[in-house]
């Protein structure tokens, strides 16, 4: 399954909203080099750099790149799900493949931050850090994970659920004049303000994020009663629950969920598998199947990261 997403992934053509962006960002990097860069990087920058010098050519880039994400993602995957298939399933019907072939440099960042996974379930809050400063030399918008760190580590007790919803239901309401604030130190970012994507979402987009934390009450249960598992995995959905809800004032505020809610490929299949009185293991599994998949098939008729229907190199070599 590596191989097929890699190949599909790399393969694709305009497949994805921001493919002209991307490609005529790296053409540029391979004519002027570090100082034609458009975004200031230096991950995803020296990637493009290296590529170009040694081929000059994006689609063996979009091969690199897929093959490295592509690799983060399985390799994780077969080293802490509890279910690989089912992760694998996750991942394709939850949107990150679609993510894969659109936002390159979140994707990326996101990958990257799956690895922070095994060192907040031991605690070891530095190491966690430092790959999230990796994966902001990708994305910047990583950085909200340094937070995170220690918010994922806290046990799931009432008073830190109920503390931190406090706190974002405060947030949501002086949202906006938190963001002029941002932006009048920050003033480069100014531009958001006016583009599509600062408008506010439908809540009918929470409805994800908000079955996936009804999905893990199991796993909350069982890690507030025994401790075990790691309350990373159902803090992360409780947090990706919270930050979901920022879009329906702005819905360029989703990117900063996409840290915590790609935990979801190992979170809900140990859901699945968490002790339940009222149902088994293997209802709970088909709900989840049915479920991600009628997520996946309202992704494609609604064209998510414009990656429905896809177009790969072949569509162009017999075009007329």
């Amino acid at each position: 399954m590596g191989l097929a997403c890699w190949l599909l992934a790399s393969l694709r053509y305009v497949t994805g909203f921001d493919y002209r962006f991307y490609e005529s960002a790296f053409q540029t990097v391979a004519v002027s080099g570090l100082k034609g860069a458009s975004w200031s990087e230096p991950g995803y920058l020296l990637l493009n750099l290296a590529v170009s010098r040694l081929c000059g050519d994006y689609r063996v880039f979009l091969f690199v790149f897929h093959l490295l994400l592509t690799f983060l993602v399985f390799t994780w995957i077969g080293r802490y799900s509890r279910s690989p298939w089912m992760s694998v399933y996750l991942f394709l019907t939850l949107q990150y493949f679609a993510l894969s072939m659109n936002f390159l440099r979140q994707a990326f960042a996101a990958a990257v931050i799956l690895w922070t996974y095994p060192f907040l379930k031991s605690r070891r809050i530095l190491p966690a850090c430092g790959i999230v400063l990796l994966a902001a030399c990708f994305h910047r918008t990583a950085l909200i994970m340094l937070p995170l760190c220690f918010l994922l580590c806290l046990p799931p007790t009432k008073l830190h659920y109920g503390l931190t919803a406090l706190a974002a239901g405060i947030a949501y309401f002086l949202m906006d004049p938190l963001i002029q604030a941002a932006v009048t130190l920050v003033p480069k970012y100014q531009h958001y303000l006016t583009e599509k994507y600062w408008q506010g979402n439908s809540f009918l987009y929470v409805l994800l994020p908000l079955g996936c934390f009804l999905f893990a009450l199991p796993l909350l249960r069982q890690t507030a009663r025994t401790g075990s598992p790691s309350p990373v995995l159902v803090n992360a959905m409780f947090y990706s629950l919270l930050i979901q809800l920022f879009i329906t004032r702005h819905f360029i505020l989703e990117r900063l969920s996409i840290y915590v809610a790609v935990f979801s490929l190992i979170a809900l299949p140990e859901a699945a598998a968490a002790p339940c009185g009222r149902c088994s293991s293997r209802v709970r599994t088909g709900i989840l199947i049915a479920g991600a998949l009628a997520y996946f098939l309202f992704a494609a008729s609604q064209g998510f990261h414009g990656v429905y229907p896809y177009h790969g190199v072949w569509d162009q070599a017999i075009a007329p």
